[in-house]
């Protein structure tokens, strides 16, 4: 798997940080988690990601993603 399938396929896109900021403040206020945005390094659009600390799973596993309240720090 190269990095743009690993970072960047499949992922919903905004053509500007305006419209990502836009969109998390809406799922925040549905009552989902905080979103950062950023500038992706494959493809230039914008994504939205976790804010730290609001993670459900990690990305690293052997056997997919590991929900954090099992991650034992």
């Amino acid at each position: 798997m190269n990095g743009y399938l690993a970072g960047c396929h499949g992922k919903t896109y905004f053509l500007s940080r305006r419209q990502a900021r836009r969109r998390a403040r809406q799922i925040r206020g549905e009552g989902g988690p905080r979103f950062d945005n950023y500038r992706c390094d494959y493809c230039w659009l914008v994504h939205l990601g976790h804010a730290p600390g609001e993670a459900t799973h990690l990305r690293t596993g052997p056997h997919g993603p590991i929900p954090v309240q099992e991650y034992a720090a």
